[in-house]
């Protein structure tokens, strides 16, 4: 499948909230509304916005560290999206990562997420990490075997919020 690899914008807006009306109800929500990720749903030209100035560093709540977004399509329809932290410290380092990302429900299963943590360790080389820390929580056994199949590297687990998170390591050199 190819995809596309795409910044946000506000022409793309009307494919993001589509993406976003796909997930199902079980699925963990990577926008919830007590978040600054909650603007996705209420107020996309400032989602626009926060996303904007957070890869360049600017207007960061407390604790976060610059990071880059990509949009993935597989043709006109959103596949999912990546963000890409271009370093990890303090708390990040323990429950974190440098990389989060969501795949539509339609689109699982068919590769988009290697593909999509491939492009992101990638990114992260080209800023000189040397490695990439992922986590995952410990029943998603989907995304641990993409972080196993990009060779992750299980390291020490930490609890967060009372619910045990896997970490790992993707050497990058």
């Amino acid at each position: 499948m190819q995809l596309d690899f795409r910044r946000p914008s506000p022409a793309l807006a009307p494919a993001f909230e589509k993406f976003l009306n796909a997930f199902l109800p079980g699925d963990h929500d990577m926008w919830p509304a007590d978040s600054i990720f909650g603007l996705a749903r209420t107020d996309m030209p400032k989602y626009l916005e926060f996303l904007d100035g957070a890869s360049k560093g600017r207007g960061l709540p407390e604790r976060w560290v610059t990071s880059d977004t990509y949009w993935v399509f597989a043709g006109d329809e959103m596949a999912g999206e990546i963000h890409v932290r271009h370093y990890v410290r303090g708390m990040l380092w323990r429950t974190g990562g440098h990389i989060g990302y969501s795949v539509q429900p339609k689109f699982r299963r068919r590769g988009v997420a290697t593909a999509m943590l491939r492009y992101a360790c990638q990114r992260l080389r080209e800023l000189g990490e040397a490695d990439a820390l992922l986590t995952c929580w410990d029943d998603n056994a989907a995304s641990a075997g993409v972080i196993e199949k990009c060779g992750g590297v299980r390291i020490a687990d930490a609890v967060h919020p009372g619910r045990n998170m896997r970490r790992y390591l993707i050497p990058l050199i």
